[in-house]
């Protein structure tokens, strides 16, 4: 997967920890650390474009979900 140059207006490092692949570092560490359902959540925001939840609300579009 290639990804896209960070926008002038985000540091390398904002965009690094902004990135897809970091939520889903983050979310595979809470998932191994406490198994139970843990969401990635695209959000539209450029400063977060991604989250990690262990409870997404019906709202939020979930674009992964761990269970086990």
């Amino acid at each position: 997967m290639r990804v896209s140059p960070p926008s002038p207006t985000l540091s390398a490092k904002r965009f690094q920890l902004c990135s897809r692949e970091n939520a889903l570092r983050v979310a595979s560490r809470l998932f191994n650390a406490d198994p139970g359902p843990v969401s990635i959540i695209r959000t539209g925001s450029l400063l977060q474009p991604y989250r990690v939840s262990t409870s997404p609300t019906r709202d939020d579009y979930v674009e992964l979900q761990m269970v086990s």
